[in-house]
């Protein structure tokens, strides 16, 4: 199999995890992954099934997907307190619970919040 088409199955089986666990755990609808990542719910849903490899333009938005897992897994100890911050109103979000900019397309925003916090800025 050519180097390619690797890197292609590897990318497609990589945007089905993020696109699952973004919907199962942070019980995000299709759509409104589409919106944090700017997809449209359809692309959304190929992903998922392993139909099709994001193309370049999603690959940065669905990294951020992924660090947002890391970073809700660092910082938090529990599931639980990791779902209890996601929506909860948060002052650096102006208000805000996380999973509310989420399904608005500011995932950027929930990231920095949470990288700050990692990094011992802010709790």
């Amino acid at each position: 199999m050519a180097v390619a088409a690797l890197k292609r199955r590897h990318a497609t089986r990589h945007a089905a995890d993020t696109v699952a666990w973004a919907h199962d755990v942070l019980a995000l609808s299709f759509g409104e992954i589409g919106a944090a990542v700017d997809a449209d719910e359809r692309t959304v849903r190929r992903w998922r099934g392993s139909e099709v490899a994001p193309r370049a333009r999603h690959q940065a938005s669905l990294e951020a997907l992924v660090d947002l897992r890391h970073l809700l897994e660092e910082v938090f100890e529990t599931p639980k307190a990791a779902a209890e911050w996601l929506n909860t109103p948060i002052k650096a979000l102006r208000g805000h619970p996380p999973v509310t900019m989420l399904r608005r397309g500011r995932l950027k925003d929930v990231v920095e919040v949470l990288a700050t916090m990692e990094s011992g800025a802010f709790g």
